[in-house]
């Protein structure tokens, strides 16, 4: 097996995306809240909160993808997995442990201003509840559940090397897996945050390692498009189609025109989450044809920054909100648009600033690169963020 597999600049391009599709659910939440059912905008908001809503699994999907591309060729050793740990531990669970700090301390003051006191001695049995399930703030719990996934990566990749059936229907399993959790937790355990265990990702993650191991294969598939087209064409119908039952089913509960069971609800989701993750492995790829180096260069900038940019973007958010000034319906549309922008380029300014010069960086925002008094040079895959 070839263990020194070529640098993959698809893979920025995909965590870029997944990134605005983030920020595209976060910044139009208040709009859904806030905004008249019966105003054209509030199909805006809906449309951009559900559609948006594939940022979370395709990190998990691209995260699995990364590892399994980096580490299935590899020769399993206790030195190799000391080294996995590590980097685990210094680029994702200690800007975790930051970011838990710092919003869990604002969270705090927040409560205090509207008459909630600040008990001392229970601060830290509250932080450590908080902290051990990502619920520090409400965007955490992706770290939390990366985290899970890291523990069981061992096992999962052992499996994946000496079982040829699990390779091979690597995608069902997962699927199979999820679904089972969904029905035990629904009937059995009934788990309110279960976004938070990492079960309910599953198809995603076992996606990723499948486009991990059969990438060279896969690959030759989607840039063979004058062949495969139709192929390719039936997954971007499947998503098309998904993302309109997703969101319109979301919209007329919302509105109180109609209910669905939560198991539509919960099959919309995911179908259309696994669609896109699968839209966007073929589109990222597809960009290897275009020749638009600015925009590339630009995601690639965009990707690279994705991790801190995805911890830091709700303290934006947060005081934007508080700063949302009184007036009439363009007035509220206006700031939303505003907020969103403020909020894109204010946290890539932060990370950017830090990556090039705050010292140990990584302890706030995870492994970066650094732009200025560099020279950019081709390297073998191995910047393997985790996330």
């Amino acid at each position: 097996m070839n263990i020194n597999r070529k640098h993959l600049d698809e893979i920025q391009f995909a965590r870029a995306i997944a990134i605005f599709a983030v920020l595209a659910v976060h910044a139009s939440s208040t709009g859904v809240g806030f905004t008249e059912h019966s105003s054209p905008a509030f199909s805006i908001y809906t449309f951009f909160n559900y559609a948006g809503k594939l940022g979370t699994p395709t990190f998990i999907f691209l995260s699995s993808f990364i590892l399994f591309y980096t580490y299935y060729p590899r020769k399993l050793t206790l030195d190799l997995f000391k080294k996995f740990y590590k980097k685990r531990m210094l680029y994702i669970l200690v800007p975790y442990l930051v970011f838990s700090i710092f919003y869990f301390g604002i969270a705090s003051y927040m409560n205090t201003t509207v008459g909630v006191p600040f008990v001392p001695a229970e601060a830290l049995p509250n932080f450590l509840k908080d902290f051990f399930t990502g619920d520090a703030y409400f965007h955490l719990y992706f770290v939390f559940v990366s985290v899970q996934l890291y523990l069981m990566f061992p096992l999962i990749l052992y499996l994946f090397q000496k079982s040829a059936f699990i390779r091979r229907f690597a995608i069902p399993i997962g699927i199979v897996i999820q679904w089972t959790w969904v029905f035990a937790n629904s009937e059995i355990f009934q788990v309110a945050n279960k976004g938070s265990v990492s079960l309910s990702y599953f198809m995603f993650y076992f996606f990723g390692a499948f486009l991990g191991v059969y990438y060279e294969k896969i690959t030759a598939w989607i840039l063979n498009w004058r062949k495969s087209w139709p192929g390719l064409a039936a997954v971007f119908a499947a998503y098309l189609s998904m993302v309109a039952l997703y969101v319109s089913i979301n919209y007329l509960t919302l509105t109180s025109q109609a209910s669905f069971h939560s198991k539509l609800h919960e099959f919309a989701w995911s179908t259309h989450a696994f669609t896109a993750a699968a839209t966007l492995f073929i589109l990222v790829h597809l960009m290897r044809f275009w020749n638009m180096p600015r925009i590339k260069n630009f995601l690639t900038e965009i990707g690279t920054v994705s991790f801190g940019f995805y911890l830091i973007h709700p303290l934006f958010l947060l005081i934007l909100r508080q700063m949302l000034p009184s007036g009439d319906g363009m007035l509220f549309h206006a700031w939303q648009l505003a907020t969103m922008v403020i909020t894109f380029f204010g946290s890539w300014f932060i990370v950017r600033f830090f990556f090039d010069f705050v010292p140990h960086s990584w302890i706030v925002f995870g492994k970066g690169n650094k732009i200025f008094g560099q020279v950019k040079t081709g390297k073998v895959y191995n910047n393997n963020k985790g996330y």
